[in-house]
This record gives structure tokens, C-alpha cells and sequence, in this order.
């Protein structure tokens, strides 16, 4: 694609209804150029035909939380109701874009959708994570201000603490969504957060089933389960925790023999795969065929940097291995390895991370 077919393809990304006129006064280009240049990108198939319908059917979609993430960490006992000394760090997070960003590291072509605010911090986002998704879906919400999660960590790296500012996903709703019916009917596989509200949980539900793509929806904490429908038709793969498992069903989740009797419920909803994390401990995988449990490889806790990327990058290598048609065992270890290794880092998506080396590390983990 040379400068001419990218820079008029970015213009109809973000207008598809712009005319040739418009596009020749843009570029400084007669109106038969521009005809020949959009002639040639429907010939290489960036473009599906008339009213210029972007061919977006090989992208992984990912709709959900774009968050500054601030952690703020403690090297002795934290201590209630006095000064802690802390060091702290501001990152790039939301668990759809962390996600987002796992699997285009591993060189899935990716899009994204989530609602901002028209703010430095949007830029930063978008600035950082544009190599790795195409974010020129995001919607830009004036008056409210983009997400943001602060988590306190303990002096072993492990999480005492979230604090998340994210009213700003209220905006994400059906209709806001339904303006990119295109890019949902025309993805490889939607994947999507519990910050969407309920109704939007529940339109993709419906647009997945009606159009045959696979969906994936991962849980995000204990007080948005109940923005997971009760009828999960529809659903491809829930990625969960145990708690958030305990908090959706209000069950107490105490033994092996319980968690899987949760997962047969689900599973009775609609739901055609589920992966449940229990920490540093397993990771339960249940369909209607199989109920397998996975052992975890500990990490020394000298070694354990930040484990707030753990879930959003064993859910990346989990789905991009998913979608590869690699067998369960492979998906779940791809997963498993990615998350071992995140948590190693200090950053939220490691930057190291590629398909060749994923799969060398792969080969290496229960060594």
C-alpha cells in the first residue's frame, strides 16, 4: 500500500461516507485519481464496495476498558490510618486493551472500541497503544473524563487494593455500538470486558449469536458480575475467577467438587467454554465434554514484580492460541506462560513478548 491508498484509507476509516470530492480537496488530487486509488484498494480488498465498508473480517475486536493505571507500591507491612512510604508508577491499562495489546504483540491484527474523555490522558493511550490495535473506533465522550485505576500493592508484589474511576463505560451502550455494526458483523472474534454495561453485554450476546462470531467475555471484579446476563447464549469462552464465580451465583466456593458444580451452571446458561483462574494455584477449563484442572507453576515471590497484568495477559495468550486452533492443553499453557512470565516484569504487557517467543517459553514451562 503506498502513502496516497494509506492516507485515504485512514480518511474513510474515520468518515466512511466522505465523497471523492472531499477526498480530491483533502489531497490535493483530481477526483479520477481518487476513484483510481479507491478502485485499487477495493482490488486488494481494504475495501468491501460502496459507501466505502472497511474489510475488517480478519480483525479480533476488543471492546472494553482504556485506563491510565497508577500503582502505587509498598516495600514494608502497610499500615491503616498513617503515612506508608510507597513507590509509584503510571501506566497504560483497561482490561480490553490490555488484552488488546497482548494480542497484537503476538501479531493478531486487532481493533478496538472503548468510550474516553477528550483529555491528555486519551492521548496517551491512544499515542502508546496504536501500534498494536486500531484505535480509530475509540468514541470520545465530552464532560467525563477517561477511565482510571489506582491498585495498591503489598510489599510482595500482590494487590491489597483497586480503587477504579470508570463511570466513563456507561457510555459504551447498544447504540453507541450499534454506529460500528459493521466491524462487529465483520470480526474474527469479539472479545469483551465487564466494564460494558449489562445492555451492551447483552447486544453482543445476540450479535455474536446472530452472526456466527465467537465471543469471549472476561470478568473484571466481584461488583460488575451482575452485569453478566443470565441468558448466555451465545457466549464462546467466559474467562472468570473464583470469586467473581461465587459473587455471580452467590455460592461459597470452598472446595474443587463446588467449582465445578458452578461451572456445570453456567455451562447450562449457554455458555460454550469456561476458564476459571483460582490464583497462584489452578486454572479450571470446562465445556460439556471435558472438566480439566491445570496446576500453576509457582513463581519465587522474590522474582514476583506486579502481578496486575497476571489475568489480562494469560487471557491474551489464551485467546490469540484459542483462535489458532491449538489444542486446549496448548491455549490453557500458552496462558499460563505468558502470565508467568508478566508477572516477572514490571510492566502491564511485557514488551518482550512475540509469537517465537512465547512458544520457546512455552516448551520450557513445567521445567
Amino acid at each position: 500500500m503506498n502513502q496516497n491508498e494509506k492516507t485515504i484509507l485512514d480518511l474513510i476509516r474515520q468518515n466512511p461516507f466522505i465523497s471523492q470530492q472531499e477526498l480530491a480537496e483533502y489531497m490535493g488530487l483530481s477526483r479520477s485519481a481518487i476513484a483510481n486509488i479507491i478502485s485499487a484498494l477495493i482490488k486488494k480488498e481494504y475495501l468491501l464496495g460502496r459507501a466505502y465498508v472497511l474489510n475488517e473480517r480478519s480483525a479480533i475486536l476488543c471492546i472494553g476498558a482504556a485506563n491510565v493505571d497508577k500503582k502505587i507500591k509498598t516495600d514494608e507491612e502497610l499500615r491503616g490510618y498513617t503515612s506508608n512510604p510507597v513507590n509509584s508508577t503510571t501506566t497504560i491499562g483497561g482490561v480490553a486493551r490490555n488484552v488488546a495489546e497482548n494480542l497484537g504483540r503476538l501479531g493478531q491484527k486487532v481493533s478496538f472500541i472503548s468510550t474516553v474523555g477528550n483529555d491528555p490522558e486519551w492521548e496517551r493511550i491512544k499515542s502508546f497503544s496504536s501500534e498494536f490495535m486500531d484505535m480509530n473506533n475509540v468514541i470520545t465522550v465530552e464532560g467525563q473524563s477517561t477511565g482510571c485505576y489506582t491498585a495498591l500493592l503489598d510489599k510482595e508484589g500482590e494487590m491489597y487494593l483497586g480503587l477504579a474511576d470508570m463511570s466513563i463505560y456507561d457510555s459504551l451502550t447498544p447504540e453507541a455500538l450499534n454506529k460500528h455494526a459493521a466491524l462487529i458483523k465483520n470480526a474474527r472474534c469479539i472479545v469483551a470486558d465487564l466494564n460494558c454495561p449489562k445492555a451492551t453485554i447483552e447486544y453482543l450476546c445476540k450479535s455474536a449469536e446472530g452472526y456466527h462470531i465467537p465471543l469471549v467475555l472476561i470478568a473484571v471484579s466481584e461488583p460488575k458480575m451482575d452485569r453478566l446476563p443470565q441468558d448466555l447464549q451465545g457466549v464462546s469462552c467466559l474467562i472468570i475467577n473464583k470469586g467473581e464465580l461465587a459473587a455471580y451465583l452467590d455460592m461459597l466456593l470452598d472446595t474443587d467438587q463446588k467449582i465445578e458444580e458452578a461451572a456445570k451452571i453456567l455451562l447450562a446458561k449457554g455458555v460454550k467454554q469456561i476458564v476459571l483462574t483460582a490464583g497462584s494455584k489452578a486454572i479450571l477449563s470446562a465445556s460439556q465434554d471435558e472438566t480439566r484442572w491445570y496446576s500453576v507453576k509457582k513463581v519465587d515471590s522474590h522474582k514476583v514484580i506486579d502481578v496486575t497484568g497476571a489475568g489480562d495477559s494469560f487471557s491474551g495468550a489464551f485467546i490469540y492460541a484459542w483462535l489458532n486452533n491449538y489444542e486446549q492443553d496448548k491455549a490453557i499453557l500458552a496462558g499460563l506462560t505468558n502470565a508467568y512470565h508478566t508477572i516477572q516484569s514490571e510492566f502491564t504487557v511485557r514488551p518482550n513478548l512475540t509469537k517465537s517467543q512465547l512458544e520457546t517459553e512455552m516448551e520450557h514451562y513445567y521445567e
